[in-house]
């Protein structure tokens, strides 16, 4: 195959930088979009249609072996077949039809990304889309470009400014609360929300450290990998600093395994033993700990959604409402949870939870089937290639499932996380199935 040229590479930015929900946020007022929200943004379909209708074209020029590839990551046709199933218990037949089709051009780009782009070249590709974010966040951030969806409002809402909060400390060395009272409300930069933007930020972060330590002549990784992290702090999104915390600690004890290869079953059961303790204490002292990261008992009011979801979600417990087709604003099953949210919930704000009230536990055990194989494959592929491309994989799944823990961020058609896990997780499955990285490509 030939390599992918400027335009080939440019297409594949401008596709991932749309996924993000970028530049949304122009599009809503007071809040709210300015069409109905089930039927999307008619310019943005025809955008869509016109980013698919070029992958298939360089599809079937360039990538061979898709077929093979694809069946090599069955589980995601398993998952796609389930909810083109949907369709037909599906109380929004057309609407689960539409974002059924979706999510198929979704998963064939991300199996195109996996042909074309190895480990190495698709992080190439993400520090690109990470600078582009970057930029254009603190412009729409220092200007007020753009409307959020967020109601909440307050001091950087649980960046723990308070005096007697997690960072008390740092007030108390450097002068430097007057520098934050100049930003007193969360960023969401070029997002439709902050949790959007930390969630962006907490990626671009774990991807600018890793770059910088795969390509030590590029110095400036580091110093942008900073700025990720100013945005990540800026949008006060808890989910993304926790999801951030939890891939470094993944970082540091692959590092050490890497170093110590005989040491690596004493590590695991160590950090399996570690992780243990903490969650005990964690739940045993829930309310401090909730206080210590200035948030209350239901997590910003998490908790009560995920429990109407789960009550409203046992009327169809095995094959869910049909793709997509819960969430339907006031009608229906979504209509009962607002109420008792008091609010315009949008989703379910947990993306295992949001497979489930689609797809039922067919769905669920499908997702679940592809993740746990595709994890085991890229810890084959860490330990076969030994190199910190390949630990690439081992450090996005971890991260996608802590984000998706506070966060609807998994099956969704036209979004990064989805496109990112089916190249990853089939670019595993190419890498292990051959002799090295080079024979791959």
């Amino acid at each position: 195959m030939n390599a992918p040229g400027k335009l080939e590479k440019g297409l594949a930015i401008v596709l991932l930088l749309l996924s993000t929900g970028a530049f949304l946020n122009l599009f809503l007022k007071h809040g709210k979009f300015r069409f109905e929200a089930n039927a999307g943004l008619p310019f943005m379909q025809v955008i869509w249609a016109g980013l698919y209708l070029f992958v298939l074209f360089f599809l079937i020029k360039e990538a061979r072996g898709f077929w093979r590839l694809l069946l090599r990551g069955w589980p995601f046709l398993l998952l796609l077949a389930i909810c083109l199933l949907s369709i037909s218990w599906s109380d929004a037949k057309g609407l689960t039809a539409r974002r059924s089709v979706a999510l198929l051009a979704t998963t064939v780009t991300g199996v195109y990304l996996a042909i074309r782009y190895s480990f190495k070249e698709q992080l190439k590709l993400l520090v690109t889309l990470a600078k582009i974010s970057i930029v254009l966040s603190l412009i729409f951030g220092a200007f007020h470009l753009g409307t959020s969806v967020d109601s909440l409002s307050g001091r950087m809402n649980g960046l723990f400014l308070e005096r007697n909060s997690l960072l008390s400390i740092i007030f108390d060395v450097l002068p430097v609360e007057g520098v934050f009272n100049l930003w007193s409300q969360p960023w969401y930069g070029i997002f439709t929300q902050r949790n959007g933007l930390g969630m962006m930020m907490a990626l671009s972060t774990v991807v600018l450290l890793l770059w910088g330590h795969l390509e030590p002549e590029e110095k400036w990784a580091y110093p942008w990998a900073g700025l990720s992290f100013l945005l990540l702090f800026l949008s006060g999104s808890l989910t993304g600093l926790l999801s951030l915390g939890a891939v470094l600690v993944a970082a540091w004890l692959l590092r050490y395994v890497q170093r110590n290869p005989a040491r690596a079953r004493r590590i695991l059961v160590a950090s399996v033993g570690v992780t243990a303790i903490a969650l005990y204490f964690v739940a045993y002292n829930f309310s401090t700990v909730a206080a210590f990261f200035d948030r209350d008992v239901t997590l910003t009011g998490r908790t009560t959604i995920w429990g109407a979801s789960l009550i409203l979600g046992m009327d169809h417990p095995w094959i869910g409402h049909g793709f997509n087709a819960f969430w339907l604003g006031d009608e229906g099953p979504s209509g009962e949870v607002r109420k008792l949210a008091g609010w315009d919930v949008p989703s379910a704000h947990n993306g295992y939870l949001e497979i489930w009230l689609d797809l039922g536990i067919c769905g669920l055990a499908a997702f679940f089937l592809g993740f746990a194989r595709h994890f085991r494959k890229a810890v084959q592929c860490f330990v076969r290639e030994g190199l910190w491309e390949a630990a690439w994989p081992l450090l996005f799944l971890i991260f996608l499932f802590f984000v998706n823990l506070a966060q609807s961020a998994l099956l969704s058609p036209n979004y990064v996380l989805w496109i990112l896990y089916v190249a990853i997780s089939c670019r595993v499955c190419l890498v292990t199935a051959r002799p090295s990285e080079e024979g791959a490509r």
